[in-house]
């Protein structure tokens, strides 16, 4: 790594995510459902995120990189396996494209396990797309056990 990426990284704050960032971790979405080439599929809005994270129903992790920006995010949730328990729903997790192999990914993952380890909960639970080649490395490299087993199931309630 260049001293000017060493620097950088040292700048970056691993914490939770607060209320003023909600626009960031929109942009990082919507930045993430680029990358997965399904921009179009992004309903929400900034506003339901406000809406949402003030009323609960979700938490964040972000590496703030100063000045209201972010270089990375997770948006996680509580949920309950009945096999296992207290579990995390990891919903969304990105680092900016500009800021990725540096390190930031692992940051914000190791702070996840932190607060899962924590609060008690058992497991962290996740998806990633087949053909996401970084990604699956990444999660290999930091020793998850990724299934491919299992099928994903969606139903959605709001009339088209």
């Amino acid at each position: 790594m260049q001293n000017k990426d060493l620097n950088q990284l040292r700048r970056i704050h691993i914490r939770s995510g607060n209320i003023e960032d909600i626009p960031e971790i929109y942009r990082l979405v919507r930045e993430l459902a680029i990358y997965e080439k399904a921009e179009e599929e992004l309903s929400t809005t900034i506003g339901y995120y406000y809406q949402q994270f003030e009323a609960g129903l979700f938490k964040t992790i972000v590496a703030d990189k100063g000045g209201g920006l972010l270089a990375g995010m997770m948006v996680f949730f509580d949920a309950f396996s009945t096999w296992k328990g207290k579990m995390l729903w990891l919903e969304d997790f990105v680092v900016e494209q500009s800021m990725r192999n540096r390190g930031i990914g692992r940051m914000l993952f190791d702070e996840l396990i932190h607060y899962g380890t924590k609060h008690n909960y058992v497991l962290i639970k996740w998806e990633v797309l087949d053909w996401n080649e970084p990604a699956i490395s990444f999660y290999k490299k930091i020793g998850a056990r990724l299934e491919t087993n299992w099928w994903d199931g969606k139903y959605f309630l709001e009339k088209e």
